[in-house]
């Protein structure tokens, strides 16, 4: 098979999954238990891709975007996984939450994501970290049952799990909660 068959069959799957995506996002799907991302990684991958970027529209609008050095898509599962992963959600009034860690699995049929491995979040001046976090695509949702620390201007926050809304920015921090201020007067 020649170069150009392979690249041209190669592009042919790449249109066609990100067609599924784009179709993906008008659909809502059912209220179902959630699934442990982690336990449903493909054994075989369909498609592998190397350095990808993808944004996610919806009504034209940037709800968020996602790179990685490498993805493995499996029709089967309707999942990707990925290495060295950074996603940034878009929220109103032009703020972006970012998350970066070595690994990741999106389930493509619900778009919820998955990573783990020395996770960073970066919201403005803030950062937070933890080992694993989970995101919550019809909810929109950040969650971890993980340990957390949260850094920031005068700040620092720990705790044993925690939830992020990206539609209201709240955070909630639960667990053996710690709380440094510096230079704060009552």
């Amino acid at each position: 098979m020649s170069k150009t068959r392979i690249v041209l069959y190669c592009l042919m799957v790449v249109m066609v999954a990100g067609l599924g995506f784009a179709l993906m996002s008008h659909s809502r799907p059912k209220e179902e238990e959630p699934v442990s991302l982690e336990s449903v990684m493909p054994k075989k991958s369909d498609v592998c891709l190397n350095r990808i970027h993808h944004v996610a529209t919806r009504d034209g609008v940037k709800e968020w975007m996602l790179d990685a050095e490498s993805a493995q898509y499996e029709k089967a599962g309707s999942k990707t996984v990925f290495k060295d992963i950074c996603a940034t959600f878009f929220l109103e009034g032009g703020r972006a939450v970012t998350l970066s860690s070595r690994d990741g699995v999106l389930l493509t049929d619900t778009k919820d994501m998955e990573i783990w491995g020395d996770v960073v979040v970066r919201s403005g001046s803030y950062e937070l970290n933890t080992n694993r976090i989970r995101y919550d695509h019809k909810a929109q949702v950040l969650s971890t049952k993980t340990p957390i620390i949260i850094k920031g201007k005068g700040l620092e926050i720990t705790g044993d799990r925690m939830t992020f809304n990206l539609q209201t920015e709240h955070v909630v921090v639960q667990g053996k909660v710690q709380a440094v201020l510096e230079d704060f007067t009552l």
